[in-house]
């Protein structure tokens, strides 16, 4: 590389992400993640309370090749600043991983046919087969499809806002890409109206979660991403240590937290309901066990297990023995989180039906064990 174009590489790497977006109270720009950061943080213009870290966070170290992460960045940048009216406007930054992975599938198909990421070697053909690719798999209907497409003609759509220029053709000569994946009419939805007495309680109950629920689950919200950005400062503080000291203090400040939990009165913070299926069943009684809550735990002790999974505290040399003797000590617990549901939400009267045991245990799971 010459060194002006070395130059212009810099310039493009140490741009903010977020060079227009609208920011929340309290960021700045200068603040930001730059283009050529190992992870881009898009929180910062994210106004959905309840929009999950991972959902507005992107890591480039799950590229392997060094083409794709720099396509991929140059590709985003483009998304989230550029707008082309009539064609595509700025991407929200909320929606960044679904771009991130439909561009990730183009590109792996195309590094696979060309063994590299080279979009001038891209040609008609090469688009051609990566659409039969797609329509090939029976389970993906159409318009699924078409969507996946979409990310082939950005390259020509965003081929002057690319440092390395896009398509030099416009794909399938124009055809929209849900002509492409063979979605032709959709018949009006003949589905019979769902009845009034069914409906009617449906929205009732919607309602209660802004009239009534509201504030419980926004509060629950704010103490989960307290509890995420005192994670990510503990994860960053002690990246640099053996594993045997941080696996060391994060049993420290596990033990605490159990002995916290003890003093208050409190158990171990398990599911209210197992997720994805996952509990086991007591061979002598045949009843459900219960599920520890090791997300919730992970977020008190420092362990980011997505990014590390061998530090998951339920693996051999974690801490389950703790997790057990804190059980065995102080019993257990339904979710966990410290925000109270505030008086008359957690009664029984406001269950649409008392006897319901499932919409219990949604309701507790909700309020006190907000999503990790």
């Amino acid at each position: 590389m010459t060194a002006p174009a070395l130059a212009r590489a810099h310039a493009f790497d140490d741009r903010p992400v977020l060079a227009c977006a609208p920011l929340k109270p309290g960021h700045a720009r200068e603040d930001l993640s730059r283009v050529g950061d190992p992870s881009w943080n898009l929180g910062p213009a994210v106004f959905r309370e309840n929009a999950r870290r991972c959902h507005v966070t992107v890591y480039f170290d799950v590229l392997e090749d060094a083409d794709v992460q720099a396509m991929m960045r140059a590709y985003l940048y483009a998304r989230l600043n550029v707008d082309l009216p009539g064609h595509r406007p700025k991407l929200p930054p909320s929606c960044v991983r679904q771009a991130f992975n439909r561009a990730r599938r183009f590109f792996g198909f195309v590094r696979e046919r060309l063994g590299a990421l080279d979009l001038a070697r891209i040609d008609p053909p090469l688009i051609d087969a990566y659409a039969r690719h797609l329509r090939e798999d029976p389970a993906r209907r159409p318009v699924i499809v078409g969507q996946l497409l979409e990310v082939v003609i950005d390259f020509y759509l965003y081929r002057e806002h690319l440092p390395g220029g896009g398509l030099s053709f416009e794909p399938w000569d124009g055809r929209p890409p849900a002509r492409v994946a063979g979605y032709r009419h959709v018949p009006e939805n003949r589905t019979p109206r769902i009845p009034e007495p069914i409906i009617a309680p449906l929205l009732a109950w919607s309602l209660r979660y802004i009239t009534v629920f509201a504030g419980d689950i926004l509060a629950a919200r704010r103490e989960l991403s307290r509890l995420e950005a005192r994670r990510d400062r503990l994860f960053v503080a002690e990246q640099g240590l053996p594993h045997a000291e941080r696996r060391r203090r994060q049993r420290q400040r596990l033990a605490r937290y159990f002995r916290s939990r003890a003093r208050q009165g409190r158990g171990v913070p398990v599911w209210a309901s197992p997720p994805n299926g996952s509990a086991s069943v007591d061979p002598v009684s045949g009843e459900l066990l219960p599920v520890v809550n090791v997300q919730l735990l992970h977020l008190h002790v420092g362990v980011d297990a997505a990014r590390e999974p061998a530090m998951h505290l339920a693996l051999a040399g974690g801490a389950s023995d703790l997790i057990a003797a804190a059980i065995a000590d102080i019993g257990i617990e339904p979710g966990g989180m410290d925000t109270p549901i505030s008086a008359g939400h957690g009664g029984t009267a406001l269950m649409p039906n008392p006897s319901s045991w499932k919409s219990a245990c949604c309701r507790q799971r909700l309020m006190w064990s907000a999503p990790i």
